[in-house]
């Protein structure tokens, strides 16, 4: 997704992904069929829309990896444990255990500005709370603002994505996507590198490292609503439809009008399955990594805790310009299974070259910031091509957000009791842990291209031109890993549902203070 020249069936899927297809929309009343609207919306209100649309997660994106470096002055603050940092580190993840699977379909329902309201608004509050406990030192305060924060933070993301595509579906819409990444990136490398000096602003007072990300959520919030007002004042015809007007205008009534249908359950691919309880840890793995690094630099080499941040912050600058790049490769390309396996190898290097050796931090952190960027591509752009129905996207990708975020709650409660049981409550087998589950992944990242060729007729491992060839011949149609599997999914929730409970134990086990 690296140009602004996507492919017509790339905008296809993605329109159908949120389940804006020609054909329903011309049915809802105030938007009219896609012959009937101009050619592309006015460049103006595209870029007004993008710049909205962008800062909308930059608050809650902001607040969150301020975390990782101010790791040191929380346990010493707080007089916490590295397992109790664990829980303030994933709670926001907690909640979005669960809540990926009901939000995406809640935001296409009641509409993309209902919905990022009600996201704005938690964000801030949980930001309010958090920071409140900065001023009493207290652990509960900063954890239940957390939580609170979690309610909204992973659905603005969706609202800022579902912005994106109505405005640009018509035209460059990858290229958004893959700006969307870069500037994400950044504002992760602000928040890394701002956190120590917002911490020293005041002497003797730590809080502003949460008090200034609260002032950034807090104008998010008024952003949100100028730019709910905005759309008011536009033509209807370029607004984005929400589900209950489509459910309206097709005459379908439901007894629980106001709830999502669950069905597209039941349809989801085996093969998506399989990759989201295989790689059920593998997130939580380097999201752990990207929050415990500056930590680790610290520890292991001796440096101050402003030029352990500092350091640590390297892993977001490289992505800024490899992921949308990467997107188009794979787009060109292909071989999206083989990153899987050279992204494991650079991750088992960079953790052992931080952890094992005396070489400066910025040579493993330059190569962690690659492996970044090539982390989560190859699922990302590899999912919508698992479901030949492209309307469960929003589905499938909620669920794996969900199954991710599990994963991560666990891999962060995991890695600080590991820390505490160490001697010298030292990162050794913390990595080690790290070490042996990327190298699991190695090993599946043969395996998800050996299943490819059998399963999916190697959809996943050749480039644009020879998908789109083989679909015309027909050699795409009725594969095997494309069918949904009651015995797979009942599986897959079956292990979706066994992680968040554990989460959920864990999370409040290490969080009684």
């Amino acid at each position: 997704m690296a140009d602004d020249t996507h492919s017509r069936d790339e905008k296809d899927e993605i329109h159908s992904a949120e389940g804006t297809s020609d054909a329903k929309l011309a049915n809802v009343p105030h938007l009219p069929a896609d012959s009937d609207v101009p050619e592309d919306f006015p460049l103006k209100w595209k870029i007004y829309a993008l710049s909205l649309a962008l800062l909308l997660p930059v608050g809650s994106s902001f607040s969150e990896n301020t975390l990782g470096p101010l790791k040191p002055t929380l346990v010493r603050e707080l007089k916490i444990t590295n397992a109790q940092y664990g829980a303030i580190a994933s709670a926001t993840g907690l909640v979005n255990s669960i809540l990926p699977i009901f939000g995406g379909f809640l935001m296409d329902y009641v509409g993309v500005n209902w919905g990022s309201m009600f996201c704005s608004v938690f964000i801030f509050v949980g930001s309010m709370v958090s920071a409140l406990g900065s001023n009493y030192d207290s652990f509960n305060l900063i954890l239940g603002g957390r939580v609170i924060m979690g309610l909204g933070s992973t659905m603005i993301e969706a609202a800022a994505s579902k912005i994106e595509t109505h405005w640009f579906r018509k035209r460059g819409l990858g290229f958004v996507f893959g700006f969307d990444i870069a500037f994400g990136k950044i504002v992760v490398l602000a928040a890394k590198a701002c956190a120590v000096p917002m911490r020293d602003a005041a002497p003797g007072f730590w809080g502003w490292a949460l008090w200034i990300p609260c002032i950034i959520c807090f104008f998010n919030l008024l952003q949100n609503i100028w730019y709910v007002w905005w759309t008011t004042t536009l033509p209807e015809w370029t607004r984005i439809p929400t589900g209950r007007e489509r459910a309206a205008a097709e005459g379908r009534t439901r007894r629980f009008r106001y709830l999502p249908d669950m069905t597209p359950l039941k349809l989801l691919p085996r093969m998506f399955f399989f990759f989201t309880c295989t790689q059920i840890l593998q997130a939580g793995i380097v999201g752990g990594f990207n929050g415990l690094s500056a930590d680790i630099i610290k520890e292991t080499r001796g440096s101050t805790e402003l030029l352990a941040g500092y350091t640590s912050s390297v892993q977001q600058v490289i992505p800024i310009f490899l992921t949308p790049a990467l997107g188009g490769f794979f787009d060109r390309f292909g071989f999206r299974m083989l990153f899987v396996s050279f992204t494991s190898a650079l991750w088992i290097m960079v953790y052992a070259c931080i952890g094992f050796t005396r070489v400066h931090p910025l040579f493993p952190m330059v190569f962690a910031s690659v492996a970044q960027s090539f982390n989560a591509m190859p699922f990302i752009c590899s999912l919508p091509l698992l479901s030949p129905e492209q309307t469960n996207m929003g589905m499938i990708f909620g669920v794996w957000k969900a199954f991710a975020n599990a994963g991560s709650v666990v891999v962060d409660m995991v890695a600080g009791t590991i820390q505490d049981h160490t001697p010298g409550e030292t990162y050794a087998r913390v990595l080690y842990f790290f070490i042996s589950m990327k190298a699991l992944e190695f090993c599946l990242g043969a395996f998800y291209g050996l299943l490819d060729r059998r399963v999916l007729g190697g959809v996943l491992t050749v480039g644009e031109p020879e998908r789109n060839r083989r679909q015309a011949a027909g050699l795409l149609d009725d594969l095997p890993g494309r069918r949904p599997s009651a015995l797979a999914t009942a599986g897959g929730f079956a292990m979706l549902g066994a992680t968040v409970v554990v989460a959920w134990v864990l999370f409040f086990l290490f969080s009684i203070d």
